[in-house]
């Protein structure tokens, strides 16, 4: 990229016009628009101030690596405009790029590990729990509640990161090279639906659908069953019953780091209660607003921590600065968080 289309780019995640970022400088829109295109390169002093204007480095502008989104499947709650698409596609593309550039720093980068494509062949719904046991499996994880789901799909070779957007706005896939899949996620995002949007993105990579089956309910089957196993569900909740209390829903919830509403379809889809009892249990979800806020102490969000732990090696390793690292760390302090404990 060059330094026009990286001020574009930057700008656009700032959420600016031209004329926004150019009354803010105390220069003109037409300027602005000269830098973006190339026509004039800006002096170091206007790049700084600029810099500061739209929350990168100044670094940012001379970034040797620079990635394209290629067809990003998006999960929102409500359609996007171009506008807000265009802002979370900046905002992906720097933070994908820092992370590119750790990685080459310290010459590593983690393998792709996942199925095969025809472990992961499904033509009924029914088919998915075994594909998602398959997967819990060959990723030995066992029938146990993942502690880090985040940190499973790193772990594996899939580039996980979170950034500030609409509320609107869930989850995005994409492959950065044709081959290594990306999840970006709200970071404003409950913990259990944080969960629940990146086993449903895993879902839409895995997954090789053949016949009728709709392709976002497989994907939602496939999360409740990578986060729940089939046979976890059945020992904490029986195989047939005739009600279930939200204060059960409420526990498993903070036991497993699954929603109650995705507990009270994964009792439906299973069988465990019967079409009825669902439809009466959805009316109490309903009257009580829970569908939109559940009750009790939200489930914390998780972070991602491959990236963080990368720059943290190359500073200790005295590869990059403390300038560096921060820049890489898209401005945080490295180690803020854990100061205190030393």
């Amino acid at each position: 990229m060059t330094i026009g289309e990286r001020i574009k780019s930057a700008r656009i995640g700032a959420g600016l016009s031209q004329r926004n970022l150019a009354e803010k400088m105390g220069l003109s829109a037409m300027a602005i628009s000269k830098y973006e295109n190339g026509e004039v390169t800006p002096r170091s002093g206007l790049l700084i101030q600029m810099s500061e204007m739209l929350g990168v480095n100044v670094d940012y502008f001379f970034r040797s690596i620079s990635v394209d989104l290629s067809e990003p499947q998006y999960r929102c709650r409500k359609p996007l405009k171009k506008r807000e698409e265009s802002q979370i596609h900046a905002k992906v593309q720097e933070w994908l790029e820092r992370y590119l550039e750790i990685e080459l720093i310290l010459g590593e980068e983690k393998p792709l590990l996942l199925p095969s494509r025809e472990d992961c062949r499904i033509t009924s719904l029914g088919e998915i729990e075994d594909v998602a046991q398959k997967v819990r499996d060959e990723w030995n994880l066992g029938l146990d509640p993942i502690e880090s789901v985040m940190d499973v799909l790193e772990q594996h070779g899939i580039k996980v990161g979170i950034i500030g957007a609409t509320d609107k706005f869930d989850a995005l896939t994409f492959y950065y090279d044709d081959n290594t899949p990306v999840i970006a996620i709200n970071n404003d995002t409950p913990g259990d639906r944080q969960r629940f949007n990146l086993a449903h993105e895993l879902g839409h990579l895995l997954l090789r659908i053949e016949g009728d089956v709709d392709e976002e309910t497989a994907a939602h089957r496939f999360a409740a069953a990578f986060l729940v196993p089939k046979e976890m569900a059945f020992r904490e909740l029986g195989q047939r019953r005739r009600n279930i209390s939200p204060r059960e829903f409420y526990l498993l919830k903070h036991k497993w780091g699954m929603s109650m509403s995705a507990w009270l379809h994964r009792a439906a889809d299973l069988g465990i209660i019967s079409e009825r009892t669902s439809k009466r249990l959805w009316l109490l979800f309903n009257s009580n607003g829970w569908r939109q806020t559940e009750p009790g102490t939200p489930l914390p969000p998780e972070h991602p921590t491959h990236m963080k732990l990368l720059v943290l090696r190359a500073l200790s390793e005295k590869k990059i600065s403390t300038a560096r690292a921060q820049e890489l760390l898209g401005g945080e302090q490295p180690g803020e968080q854990c100061v205190e404990a030393f």
